[in-house]
């Protein structure tokens, strides 16, 4: 047995709490508890769980656990490369470098001689609206014979022209906008993580139904915890996290088989048979 386990122990202790009752405290597996007092951590699923259920111990007690897990360093197992999976969310695909090249450096020129072009048609226009102006002004002027319009007719002109008037058009409903369709595509199967793309409704939320004991590590795209801590899910046993304001959703699964995932209702499927297995969600929002 560890220091750090015993120190553990003796603070439970002291305060009368059995291991069940510490249980109900952490939501931590008996075995696991049993596991961190004797510092045996082979059932514990890597070292990010183990210090992540050593610190709930000590919290639970009353002690710091940052404090005692830097003191008691060398009785803990070493990181293994899976045990930081936020890396995944932090990369990011590279932008392609838009490359200046001769039509780039010629587009000014290009510009330049359009509008010369577009203020020659502009004067065009006003030359040939002037000459046409001129000739309408001269042909009514030169006109010798002056015609005068009947009374009868221009009394009658007014009434028709109230005829003719049509009432004006009411205006069309617009019709309402349409809910954008929820979709979820697959992007990406790389090693054990899956990749999807999300398109939907803004409202957002992640619902998870276990049958089985499976752990589960729930990440946003700043690497913050979304779940509690570390949670261990039982048989029956069902969480649901909205997730309407991220832009990526990072997670790790203890064991696919036991662990059911749904977006907004739709069941996010399985690509691979491994355990663990990582998911990534990205969201692009149709709304």
């Amino acid at each position: 047995m560890g220091q750090l386990g015993t120190k553990l122990k003796q603070a439970r202790l002291e305060q009368g709490l059995s291991l069940e009752q510490l249980n109900e405290r952490t939501k931590i597996q008996k075995h696991h508890l049993e596991g961190i007092e004797t510092g045996d951590y082979s059932a514990i699923p890597g070292s990010f769980y183990v210090r992540a259920f050593i610190k709930r111990y000590a919290q639970a007690v009353g002690m710091d656990g940052d404090a005692l897990l830097s003191e008691h360093k060398s009785e803990l197992p070493e990181d293994a490369p899976d045990a930081a999976p936020a890396e995944h969310l932090t990369r990011r695909p590279e932008k392609k470098k838009r490359s200046s090249g001769p039509v780039a450096e010629s587009m000014p020129k290009v510009l330049v001689a359009l509008f010369i072009v577009f203020i020659l048609l502009v004067i065009w226009y006003f030359y040939l609206l002037s000459t046409s102006g001129n000739d309408i002004q001269q042909e009514q002027e030169g006109g010798d014979v002056e015609y005068e319009e009947p009374a009868e007719q221009a009394e009658e002109q007014p009434e028709a022209a109230e005829e003719e008037q049509a009432p004006a058009d009411e205006p069309e409903e617009q019709p309402e906008p349409e809910e954008p369709q929820a979709q979820l595509e697959l992007e990406s199967v790389s090693g054990e993580t899956t990749t999807y793309t999300f398109t939907g409704p803004a409202d957002k939320q992640l619902e998870f139904t276990a049958n089985g004991e499976s752990w589960l590590t729930v990440l946003n795209d700043d690497g913050a915890e979304l779940l509690s801590l570390a949670r261990v899910f039982e048989a029956g046993e069902t969480e649901a996290i909205d997730v309407s304001e991220e832009t990526d959703v990072f997670m790790r699964v203890g064991d696919y088989a036991m662990l059911s995932i749904e977006l907004n209702g739709e069941t996010v499927p399985y690509e691979q048979e491994r355990k663990p297995q990582n998911i990534i969600i990205r969201f692009d929002d149709a709304e």
